[in-house]
């Protein structure tokens, strides 16, 4: 039956007062579910009014009210406390939260809401709790007594703690007494007293800790403290404790004080009682690194990237696994000043270079200062023509020097270009570059001045031309999964002349004072396939380059330089052919992602470089990543050989497995293996992994005895990592193990 009409004001708002239920109850509660503005519609099989005070409605009971709703085998509302009792089987669908329950009572006037043996679900939270007796104090308060909490749907949660008294404030924290964690229906420990934060919001106070055992740094504890200081600068400060090694203070600094101000300053003093020699141990290290961002009243940008070792084994023990794979060698520091206008761009940059592998860095050439001006290319006014310029100026100085150049450095390449279209067949673009360079520079012998130079080059130049073309075909209907395929071919060929220099004494700072004779002709053919996948969406899923270029002056030399003979000449231009590169990429989709690259000495007749990255997956989310690259150089030394492989496989929809290995080619050894397991059910996860990793040392030569670790970590969602454990895996075969290189995995 409908609302009786005498009871019309008890389930209904006045509009003119905002309160609920009647027109004299004075406490409406704006944080209560119910909207204060929207009609109450309530159904029932009967409907019974005892007194002037009490009402009781009986037998599918359904009370709506906006997103707000309640089903239940009886209702009981009692005027003048406002309360209002459901019982029986009672279903609250609240702003997206979902209770289930014996009885349930609304407390109007104070806006609380009571679940007796009650399953309530917390939709923005992802929370489930189960509770003897739950009470809803706001819109984001619980205060719960014999009952637990999970993020695990189900009957039988995987894990859930349990409580004879728990408190939560969403945006706040969890107070739990006398509780338990329970995997299943089993008991593991026992949580006399605990706290917890539940905020989505930035707040001060401890991190998940880590812990991990290595043999070289013992057990390695770690206890991170998150401290916010205000909405824009917060820092995380990191006590560690290796009880072999060393103690260690780790501090990140992070600062947006203004839209165009930021930056991170990131300092680790380590006190490490084993590094150095026993008569002489070097105990005090410390890395500092800061990066500074500042756009000046947007009118320039200024730049800081500092960084500070004590020592250049820093990174050998300290640094993670892939700053050691990696090699640091070069630390370098810079501040850089730039301002850009529309078409051109003014730079100022001081740079300082420390060469980790020199024991003392005195003979490291520094640049200081660096400043650039840059005229993008652009079209000179009423003219056909178009100019773009490059002028720098550089000073280069070495606290001792040793056969090397210092001194200073101004140079200036100016470009002017005339670009010509024949409508959509063929494009030209003829250009003249003109180099200048002025230098005041010294020449040091050893230890001692071997010549200088203060001159100016203004006689150097080169000229060029290309000519390209764009050729297509256009494929309809269905053609490999697309709407629409477009087939581009671009073939081009250019043509650049550069005379030798007249003085051959020229100081060589770096690459760009290197301006040899240039006589070379270069053809490049590339193909592009473009799929339509819908309106405005295309996708270059095949690509292929290559190109050859000839050095007439190269030729010539040789020619020169040969017999006067059929064979010789041959030879002879031979010898003029640059090497051959060539580029190919395939993205049809998410399955395959393939790009290979190569660059072949036709003259020598072997590959002076080649990679190939390739992945494969599906949409069940197996992965298998290929990586392979070779270098060497021009006297045919392997300087870079080696293998990649990651494949991770979905044995169920919960469980993961993956192996991952780095084989190095020359050294005919893995750096780094891996293979482990992740089991991931909808409210944890676990990872368990075995890793091996082999260091060369770069000075003896020697490979070290490999680290083999095993590493587990358990979380929890909602919760993040809780545990996490990590033993050598030696020390599980029953095998010593008296030196590592470098630490276990966390």
């Amino acid at each position: 039956i409908a609302i009786a009409q005498n009871t019309d004001k008890i389930f209904s708002l006045e509009k003119n007062t905002g309160k609920k239920f009647s027109a004299d109850t004075n406490s409406g509660v704006e944080q209560f579910p119910l909207p204060t503005d929207i009609p109450m519609e309530l159904k029932a099989d009967k409907l019974t009014i005892k007194d002037s005070n009490t009402y009781v409605a009986r037998g599918n009971v359904r009370i709506r009210q906006g997103n707000t709703s309640v089903r239940a085998d009886n209702l009981m509302f009692k005027r003048d406390t406002g309360e209002l009792t459901f019982k029986g089987g009672v279903i609250g669908r609240w702003r997206g939260d979902v209770v289930e329950a014996d009885e349930i009572t609304f407390k109007v006037p104070s806006g609380v809401i009571i679940i007796y043996n009650g399953k309530l679900r917390i939709t923005s939270e992802g929370v489930y709790v189960v509770a003897k007796e739950a009470k809803k104090l706001g819109p984001s308060s619980y205060q719960i007594k014999s009952g637990s909490f999970t993020t695990c749907q189900g009957p039988r949660p995987d894990w859930r703690f349990f409580a004879k008294d728990l408190d939560i404030t969403w945006e706040g924290y969890g107070f739990l007494k006398h509780g338990f964690f329970y995997i299943r229906d089993i008991p593991v420990f026992y949580l006399p007293w605990f706290v917890y934060p539940v905020k989505h919001k930035r707040q001060s106070g401890f991190l998940i800790p880590s812990v991990s055992n290595s043999t070289m740094r013992g057990f390695d504890f770690q206890f991170p403290f998150f401290l916010n200081m205000s909405p824009s600068v917060d820092a995380t400060i990191t006590p560690r404790i290796s009880t072999k090694r060393a103690l260690q203070t780790g501090l990140e600094f992070r600062y947006v004080p203004w839209e165009n101000l930021h930056g991170r300053f990131y300092g680790e003093y380590t006190y490490d009682w084993v590094y150095g020699s026993e008569h002489n141990p070097k105990a005090n290290r410390f890395y500092v690194t800061w990066n500074h961002n500042h756009n000046i009243f947007n009118f320039a940008k200024f730049r800081i990237n500092a960084n500070w070792v004590s020592d250049r084994d820093y990174f050998e023990f300290w640094g993670d696994p892939t700053e050691r794979r990696r090699r640091v060698r070069y630390l370098e520091s810079n501040a850089i000043l730039s301002k850009q206008w529309n078409n051109f761009l003014f730079q100022a940059e001081a740079r300082y270079v420390d060469d980790l592998s020199l024991v003392n860095n005195t003979g490291t050439i520094q640049n200081i200062p660096t400043v650039t001006g840059t005229l993008f290319n652009q079209q000179i006014p009423y003219t056909p023509f178009y100019l773009s310029s490059d002028v720098a100026f550089d000073h280069f100085l070495v606290p001792i020097a040793r056969d090397q150049w210092v001194g200073s450095r101004l140079r200036s390449d100016t470009r002017l270009s005339l670009p010509i279209s024949f409508g959509p067949y063929l494009k030209l673009d003829p250009s003249a570059t003109h180099f200048v360079r002025a230098y005041d520079a010294k020449y040091y012998k050893g230890d001692l001045l071997g010549s200088s130079i203060s001159t100016l080059f203004a006689d150097m130049y080169q000229l060029e031309a290309a000519a390209f073309t764009n050729l297509y075909a256009i494929y309809r209907g269905p053609v490999l999964g697309f709407n629409t395929v477009k087939h581009t071919i671009r073939p081009a060929i250019s043509y650049a002349y550069r005379p030798a220099p007249s003085n051959d004494i020229v100081p060589e700072f770096d690459e760009t004072d290197k301006i040899g004779s240039v006589s070379l002709l270069n053809m490049e053919l590339r193909n592009t396939l473009t799929g339509k996948l819908g309106a405005n969406h295309y996708l270059d899923f095949l690509s292929f380059r290559i190109s050859q270029g000839f050095d007439f002056f190269r030729a010539e030399t040789h020619l020169n330089h040969a017999p006067n003979d059929e064979v010789s000449y041959i030879n002879g231009l031979w010898q003029g052919l640059t090497n051959t590169t060539a580029e190919l990429t395939i993205k049809p989709y998410s399955l395959i992602d393939l790009v290979a690259q190569g660059e072949y000495d036709p003259v020598n007749n072997r590959a002076r470089r080649y990679s190939l990255d390739l992945g494969l997956m599906d949409h069940r989310g197996d992965l298998l990543r290929v990586f392979h690259q070779f270098t060497e150089d021009e006297l045919a030394r392997d300087m870079n050989r080696q293998t990649n492989v990651n494949l991770q496989l979905k044995l169920t929809s919960s469980l993961d497995c993956f192996v991952e290995n780095q084989y190095s080619h020359q050294f005919d050894f893995s750096y780094f293996t891996s293979a482990g397991l992740v089991y991931h059910p909808q409210c944890w996860s676990v990872v368990l992994r075995y890793s091996q990793t082999r260091e060369k040392n770069p000075v003896t030569q020697q490979i070290t005895t490999p680290d083999q670790s095993i590493f587990m970590t358990l979380s929890l969602l909602g919760l993040g990592q809780v545990y996490q454990t990590t033993r050598d895996w030696r020390e599980l075969l029953g095998r010593s193990s008296r030196t590592v290189p470098s630490s276990q995995s966390k």
